[in-house]
């Protein structure tokens, strides 16, 4: 009745259309509005926390919508305070704040061959040459960093901030050794602007958060998230901050007068006056050409030491790229191609708790079976209980799962707008759900330990595989497979009961056949030959792994000088640490772990780790104090056995290859580091030439 009355009054029914119209434009407004808030939210976790709460692919998806949104709707708000306009993040308060000299700008991003032949083909048309090239480069994923030098000398770091402005952090960045204090070379510029990536690599992160769990403090996510926690500290920790490092891509101000007029070569030049540059840039012009770079990194990112997020594709001419210009956001010569991100749904179907070899208690998701980067995924660790707390997880909730590193599943987030009524409360266990024991919160709050000791079968099977893999005695073929039906039948309850094994008490195990049974025996007699620092670490006492293991075996020299130190000789020993050395002092002092260590003792051939040097031995030991990198496969050693070595020798073995490691070990089938070594010059030890120096001085 309604409707006819308005249909037949034109002014009712132009008021009827014109008040819905309203109504439209206020919500589409209200939207727009929420939109930009929420990107702002985002991208303050990314830029300014290094922790982002949402994937590469959803930030990009959110910015389009937005920048959709703004442009249809151009007369209802005006679009200079947008995240579409802005350049990263205010920054954090406490900060103070400097202006660049030239403004640091953002980097357009694709994720797909078609956006990427555009941005080729738009270059192209915009720049009517036949042959445009260009330097491809990795997109490493850390922290921007604008360095300032005047007459060579390092004034002032920022992070890239709002873009016109950034966060002082000179202080810090002093402290990093990649980044130099003074330049050095010829033709130094009065003033320059240098501009890079603070990053840190894995394997540095993997230590860094055993230290930190060890403290019982939160770890850091990734390798990003824990180069921006530590670049912003405000009280130093040196030793932390030597884990950062730097890596030069760019420049800001650079005077003309260098007469350098390709980015490729003020790369090179900044290397020059000692700013470290990738190894992977490459000059290259055909579309073609920039796709088989980017599929080549794509395919042994997993490999790097370090997280790379994508690769950077510049034009290469200074000329033509000021010939395209900028916008006020980010420069039309250059992009990013980034990687997409292997994420994937599935349902918690339920939760598990394994228990650790120190007798922690850790969570497990089991899920529906997902297919991520090759890899069939039906579990996934949820490291502690607070962080099922933080994701508010319930079984049957719906999860993100992402393959951190394209190596390590984890749950992102929960999908809240999938959950259903059917879900249940995650309830956590009071007993052990091996052997039952009461279980007990740490002071800190964050894990929760089995009290059973070594009553636990489930800690003693995990201790048991800790003794036998290569941080341990490296005894073959004793796979925790194993490991666990000889525990369960009561063959082994101790450390030295391996010693005991015999063939006929081997063979009587499922699944295990002669030939096993006597490379296993061989093994474990290969194992009673072992120095002090491997058989420290194999006891896996807690918060001694293989690096302290080595510090406190070459200062001790011997098992029973250890066994007879006091508290205060351990507390002091550098790099070991009050914790650690409570922990160490309290297990070496308990009669049981005593009796254990004594029949380890009357087993095993425990040898120093240290040798003793005159100093004209030390000067022609090649290894003493030297970096050395492992490349390929020796014939004679695993590659825990020549880590060992060179230990002994007093060397340090490198993850990866640097301008200040000394030499590289090469055997079969060298991989990327060789060739990397070759580019930056560095002398080769062939495995004849290892030999021979192991004959000499060992």
């Amino acid at each position: 009745m309604l409707l006819k009355v308005i249909l037949c009054n034109k002014v009712s029914f132009k008021w009827f259309f014109d008040s819905i119209n309203w109504y439209c434009m206020i919500f589409i407004k209200n939207y727009i509005l929420k939109l930009q808030e929420k990107i702002r939210y985002y991208e303050y976790l990314y830029h300014s926390l290094g922790s982002p709460e949402i994937s590469d692919n959803r930030y990009d998806f959110l910015i389009k919508k937005l920048h959709y949104l703004e442009n249809k709707y151009k007369h209802l708000l005006t679009a200079n305070s947008s995240p579409t306009q802005m350049i990263g993040s205010p920054g954090i308060i406490g900060f103070k704040k400097h202006k660049h000299i030239t403004p640091m700008l953002s980097l357009n991003h694709v994720f797909n061959y078609s956006d990427f032949l555009n941005f080729y083909k738009n270059i192209k048309i915009s720049l009517k040459e036949k042959k445009v090239f260009f330097c491809c480069e990795l997109k490493i994923d850390g922290l921007a960093l604008n360095l300032v030098y005047r007459k060579g000398i390092l004034i002032q770091a920022m992070t890239r901030g709002d873009g016109i402005a950034g966060e002082d952090v000179t202080d810090n960045v002093r402290v990093i050794s990649s980044i130099p204090n003074k330049l050095n070379g010829i033709n130094i510029p009065k003033k320059l602007e240098v501009r890079g990536e603070i990053f840190m690599l894995k394997n540095d992160l993997m230590r860094l958060n055993g230290s930190v769990m060890n403290n019982c403090k939160k770890i850091f996510s990734n390798t990003r998230n824990a180069a921006s926690g530590l670049l912003r500290q405000k009280n130093l920790n040196n030793v932390a901050m030597q884990n950062l490092m730097f890596c030069c891509y760019g420049y800001g101000y650079y005077p003309r007068y260098t007469n350098l007029f390709s980015h490729y070569d003020r790369l090179k030049q900044l290397n020059l006056w000692g700013l470290p540059i990738s190894g992977y840039n490459s000059i290259l012009h055909s579309s073609y050409d920039i796709l088989c770079f980017y599929k080549k990194i794509n395919s042994m990112r997993q490999f790097l030491n370090f997280n790379i997020d994508g690769i950077v594709i510049k034009v290469n001419s200074i000329i033509l790229q000021n010939k395209l210009g900028c916008t006020n956001k980010a420069p039309r010569w250059a992009m990013a191609f980034k990687f997409v991100d292997q994420e994937k749904l599935s349902k918690v179907i339920g939760i598990m708790y394994c228990v650790g070899r120190t007798g922690a208690i850790t969570p497990v998701a089991k899920i529906n079976p997902i297919f991520i980067s090759g890899v069939t995924i039906k579990k996934v660790s949820l490291y502690n209980f607070n962080e099922i707390k933080k994701l508010d997880l319930h079984i049957g909730d719906i999860v993100t799962i992402k393959r951190s590193g394209d190596v390590i599943p984890k749950i992102i987030s929960v999908v809240k707008d999938y959950r259903s009524k059917n879900i249940k409360k995650i309830v956590f266990p009071h007993l052990c759900p091996v052997c039952k024991s009461i279980l007990k919160l740490n002071t800190k709050y964050t894990k929760v330990y089995c009290t059973g000791g070594l009553k636990c079968k489930g800690r003693l099977k995990k201790l048991l595989y800790y003794f036998c893999s290569k941080n341990g005695l490296n005894i073959h073929g004793l796979g925790y497979k194993i490991i666990s039906q000889l525990v369960d039948r009561n063959y082994i309850k101790n450390f030295f009961d391996f010693f005991n094994l015999d063939f006929d008490l081997l063979s009587s195990l499922e699944d295990i056949g002669k030939k096993t049974t006597i490379n296993i025996i061989n093994s474990i007699n290969q194992s009673k030959n072992v120095i002090l620092s491997k058989f420290l670490c194999a006891l896996g006492i807690k918060e001694i792994g293989s690096i302290k293991s080595n510090i406190i075996a070459k200062h001790f020299l011997s098992l029973e000088n250890l066994m007879n130190t006091t508290l205060q000789e351990l507390v002091l020993l550098k790099g070991i640490g009050f914790s650690s050395a409570c922990s160490l002092f309290d297990f070496i002092n308990i009669k049981y772990n005593q009796d254990i260590i004594f029949n380890l003792s009357n087993s095993l051939n425990i040898s120093s780790n240290h040798v003793q040097y005159n100093n004209t031995v030390k000067k022609l030991n090649p290894f003493f104090k030297k970096k050395i990198v492992i490349s390929g496969t020796l014939n004679k050693f695993s590659r825990i056995e020549i880590k060992g070595i060179i230990s002994q020798l007093e060397g340090r073995v490198m993850s990866d290859v640097s301008k200040n490691t000394d030499y590289i070990v090469v055997g079969k089938n060298p991989g990327y580091k060789f060739v990397k070594s070759k580019i930056l010059k560095i002398k080769v030890i062939l495995e004849q030439d290892f030999l021979k120096i192991i004959q000499d001085f060992l």
